[in-house]
């Protein structure tokens, strides 16, 4: 029996849970890209005469969401869109991202912005998780994310943009807000949802225009559009405290359809009660290279200074 889209009379190719669509190949690209039109119109993500910064880092969910950014830009011809890729120095698989990365940029007409942690930082990750040891008490993870983050930052500053678009889904922010409350953390979650029209000096406003696709989604998306992109996990990954989290939400979205947008849901509340009660006299400036931070020294400078003494 064939089962038939709920938009339109073509054979059904995939499953939406979360709403209970049955999608064909069409209206999957259709649907997700109107979520994502609507998720940016809905929180003021953009602006028409905007520079975007796009961190693309050669897997799926940074591909998907410059093929997307791509689709709906191009209906403003005042916005520049540049993909810029964090090389973090991972030997035997940041070449192969890249490569992906670099073909989906050309392919859209686009080029391709490089910067590196050897460049930036001094050292790559491989070089820093060497420094640590194997007595260190932080995972690869925690210092790719921290670097990457100011990494993007800095680059973003010196190309001028106005915004930078990261490729967070839905599952990804889901994870966030539940290990901030299990980290003991909630004030994070205002931190890391702020909207754009709440910016940080220092800081590029960020935007997650993909919050509202599922990583199934995703994954269909770039399988129908043929995007080019590298599949090939993180040899780093297995270190990293979310994946008990992913397997624990996985778990609750199949039960339960609609647990992951209902997170999302809570920590926007959340992010919203906590901007309502206080604003940046939480952040000061880094002692070191004053960028803003919640601290006298900000991560990064911290990381770095243990691995120069290490």
């Amino acid at each position: 029996m064939i089962v038939r889209c709920s938009k339109c009379e073509h054979e059904a190719v995939y499953l939406r849970r979360y709403t209970s669509e049955r999608l064909c190949p069409s209206c999957l690209v259709h649907t997700s890209v109107d979520r994502v039109r609507r998720a940016i119109n809905r929180r003021k993500m953009l602006r028409e005469d905007d520079r975007i910064v796009v961190g693309v880092s050669g897997g799926k969910d940074s591909a998907v969401l410059l093929d997307i950014i791509h689709q709906i830009e191009q209906r403003y011809p005042q916005t520049e869109v540049i993909p810029v890729t964090i090389d973090e120095g991972i030997r035997g698989y940041r070449d192969q991202a890249l490569e992906a990365a670099k073909a989906l940029s050309r392919s859209l007409g686009l080029s391709l912005v490089l910067r590196s942690f050897e460049d930036v930082f001094g050292m790559s990750l491989d070089d820093m998780v060497d420094v640590r040891g194997d007595t260190g008490t932080l995972g690869a993870c925690s210092y790719c994310g921290v670097f990457r983050r100011k990494a993007l930052n800095l680059a973003a500053r010196e190309l001028e943009a106005d915004v930078v678009a990261t490729g967070h889904n839905m599952d990804d922010e889901a994870q966030t807000v539940i290990m901030n409350i299990m980290r003991g953390d909630g004030r994070r979650i205002g931190r890391t949802n702020r909207l754009r029209m709440q910016p940080i000096r220092g800081f590029v406003p960020r935007i997650k225009p993909l919050a509202v696709l599922s990583e199934r989604d995703i994954v269909a998306y770039a399988h129908h559009t043929q995007l080019p992109y590298h599949d090939v996990p993180c040899p780093y990954a297995t270190e990293a405290y979310r994946n008990d989290i992913r397997n624990f939400l996985n778990d609750m979205e199949h039960k339960r359809p609609g647990t992951l947008t209902a997170i999302l849901r809570s920590g926007e509340a959340i992010a919203k009660a906590i901007a309502s009660t206080s604003s940046e006299s939480f952040y000061s400036t880094c002692s070191t290279c004053g960028d803003p931070s919640t601290t006298t020294m900000c991560k990064a400078c911290q990381l770095l200074d243990k691995l120069e003494q290490g």
